[in-house]
């Protein structure tokens, strides 16, 4: 069976270059249809000019019998209109959406693009392979009538939903992800000196890829949506791949593609401190550095000098917020003390520190809270800060709250969001928290961002970490992108 999966087109305009990454969930998807006897490809429409368009005529070309979208809240938009021109161009062929909104509001979903046949609900790794086993020796037009409803983990349009599916028990029954499959070329010349580096790495000569160790997270942000992809059929607890696993993956990306740097994008990293210790043990030999997202809670000074011996140069922690309260109430499970210690040790072994910073990571969060992130972020004084206004996306618990409190804006046309508007950078957010309005919340978010990135004290340090020309020049080009988002000086009142 000929299956194509496709990431639509970024929303972020210039800012997306400098969050730019390879996509793993549908790499993976199509490794493990390939290692299952399925002829599977994938096209990234963030990297591959021509958008839509380009889309269309590849499936042209190729004649796949399945395309799959991964669809991200404000991806939405672009998904509609996508699945809308393949249809027009190719009547028979099955049609399925997948990721964290479609996760979330399957039904939904399949109401509001006609187009699609099917929802994939949660993990898509067996349920994909199923479907193209039962897709493979039908005629194109018998493919859109097949009867799929024993197939758990589906949202069909004439039989509804099939059933939760059972997590995967283990994830190294996984093949392993073929790279092969990636168009290396077009996201060096996107990222330049940074490459899908997580953003500050900036460097000569830098190859990098992402790697997932686990899957899963103990924790219930109230605006996160993992627990809602994963499943609460897979809690409690993270689900982790074998070690031997991943140093087989990392020996691949070192001596098949030439990759320098890795990154982990785990929801939690590391899996346990035993994990972090064995991994740390094998990488000091490969060659490579590498960074992560991490959580303030439990690293110790011990692990911080082993992790900077085998490698690593930056960490990543979800900080959110500087107020006890709303590090309560938004279910984080950190806390200021266990922030301040985790940035003072990383500091101390040379290991770049990013925070990431929120506001509104609970409906209730105050002026005078905001301020105190403010506070915490200059105690801590880490390398970089995001400064993000929290996304009541769909399948999240701030999502369900910013609703039952009538917070959330709809289109009269549609009686829906406006799902392009629901990322990182939406201009005016269409929802508001009880104490901020939407415009209140980007004139907060960019005077609380100029105020770091324009300080002199950011940039000489920054500068001070620079090599040569071509990292000169990816700095110079990052920090035209902020300037031009944090420039405007929006004047807004804070209720």
């Amino acid at each position: 069976m000929r299956a194509l999966l496709v990431r639509p087109p970024s929303v972020l305009g210039r800012m997306s270059r400098q969050n730019l990454q390879h996509p793993t969930n549908i790499l993976g998807l199509a490794s493990e249809l390939r290692a299952r006897g399925h002829d599977a490809g994938m096209l990234d429409l963030e990297v591959v000019p021509g958008g839509i368009d380009a889309c269309v005529r590849h499936v042209g070309e190729t004649q796949p019998g399945l395309l799959g979208v991964s669809v991200v809240t404000p991806h939405v938009p672009g998904a509609q209109a996508l699945l809308a021109a393949v249809r027009r161009e190719n009547p028979h062929i099955f049609l399925i959406a997948g990721g964290p909104h479609a996760t979330a509001l399957a039904a939904d979903l399949l109401d509001e693009i006609p187009e699609l046949d099917a929802v994939c609900v949660g993990e898509g790794d067996e349920s994909l392979v199923q479907i193209c086993d039962r897709l493979e020796h039908l005629d194109a037009p018998e493919r859109r009538r097949v009867d799929l409803s024993d197939i758990p983990g589906l949202q069909l349009r004439d039989a509804g939903f099939t059933g939760p599916r059972d997590p995967l028990e283990s994830l190294d029954v996984l093949a392993p992800m073929d790279r092969s499959l990636l168009d290396w070329p077009s996201y060096e010349r996107l990222g330049g000196a940074k490459g899908v580096a997580s953003p500050g790495i900036i460097r000569d000569g830098i190859r990098a890829a992402q790697m997932h160790l686990s899957r899963g997270c103990y924790a219930r942000c109230v605006f996160c949506s993992t627990n809602t992809v994963w499943g609460e059929r897979a809690r409690p607890g993270i689900r982790k791949r074998c070690l031997e696993s991943v140093l087989a993956e990392v020996d691949e990306l070192v001596n098949v593609y030439g990759v320098n740097h890795l990154n982990f994008e785990d929801d939690i990293f590391p899996p346990t401190l035993r994990y972090l210790e064995a991994l740390c043990t094998s990488l000091l030999d490969k060659g490579v550095t590498w960074s992560c997202n991490a959580r303030v809670d439990g690293l110790k000074r011990e692990h911080f000098e082993l992790m900077a011996a085998s490698g690593c140069v930056k960490i990543d922690f979800g900080v959110e917020s500087g107020s006890e309260r709303i590090l309560e109430l938004n279910k984080k499970l950190v806390t200021r003390q266990a922030v301040e210690h985790v940035f003072a040790e990383a500091k101390r072994v040379g290991i770049l520190r990013t925070a990431y910073l929120m506001l509104g990571s609970h409906v209730d969060e105050t002026p005078e809270e905001v301020e105190q992130t403010w506070r915490l972020a200059n105690e801590i004084r880490p390398d970089y800060i995001t400064f993000t206004i929290a996304c009541p996306y769909p399948g999240t618990e701030l999502w369900t709250t910013c609703n039952d409190l009538g917070f959330v804006d709809v289109m009269p046309s549609t009686g829906r969001p406006d799902w392009k508007r629901y990322g990182y950078y939406p201009g005016t957010p269409p929802w508001r928290f009880t104490h901020f309005t939407p415009e209140a919340m980007v004139a907060t978010q960019k005077r609380f961002l100029r105020r770091w990135y324009w300080n002199p004290r950011f940039v000489w340090q920054t500068l001070r970490r620079v090599r040569s020309t071509s990292q000169l020049k990816a700095l110079m080009v990052a920090g035209l992108d902020v300037t031009k988002f944090i420039g405007g000086r929006e004047v807004a009142s804070d209720t």
